[in-house]
């Protein structure tokens, strides 16, 4: 039986310095600063296995919002040591629109000194359906996670 396979377009939107880049380049090569994102380009993942099918996500880092850039979802990254990144997720939200969103929580290897965690932005989502997923893009925590949960966000 052949395996279907399927490509989505998935931008990064976050706050300047909250780990963009860095969480593209562990997404895409497995890798922490040893990587050369550039701006402006699309990045294909490895093909993720879902349901008898595989997903690839092709990944691009964008730093102005709104766009007009016909995409399949957002993975919206915030620094959870930066309580101005919290701040900002309203107005990232708004921008971002009706679109299909996870949030990436970046830095959740130093959660201990986070200035806010899930819970927080689960008060800000409200009853919005959002998946909200700690990661580090420093040792890879949860990338596999929210590599998958992203494939199944864009196939529902």
């Amino acid at each position: 039986m052949p395996v279907l396979s399927s490509l989505f377009k998935i931008l990064i939107v976050g706050p300047r310095g909250s780990g963009k880049s860095s969480l593209l380049c562990r997404m895409v090569f497995d890798s922490y600063g040893d990587c050369s994102i550039g701006t402006g380009q699309f990045y294909r993942t490895n093909p993720i296995p879902l349901d008898g099918k595989t997903v690839t996500l092709l990944l691009k880092e964008v730093n102005v919002l709104p766009t007009s850039e016909k995409t399949a979802g957002f993975i919206v990254v915030l620094d959870s040591n930066n309580e101005l990144d919290f701040n900002q997720l309203p107005s990232i939200l708004e921008m971002v629109g009706d679109k299909k969103i996870i949030i990436a929580i970046n830095k959740s290897d130093l959660h201990y000194s986070a200035s806010f965690w899930i819970e927080d932005i689960l008060k800000v989502l409200g009853n919005k359906k959002i998946q909200v997923i700690p990661v580090s893009a420093k040792n890879g925590e949860n990338i596999k996670q929210l590599q998958e949960a992203t494939a199944k966000m864009v196939v529902s």
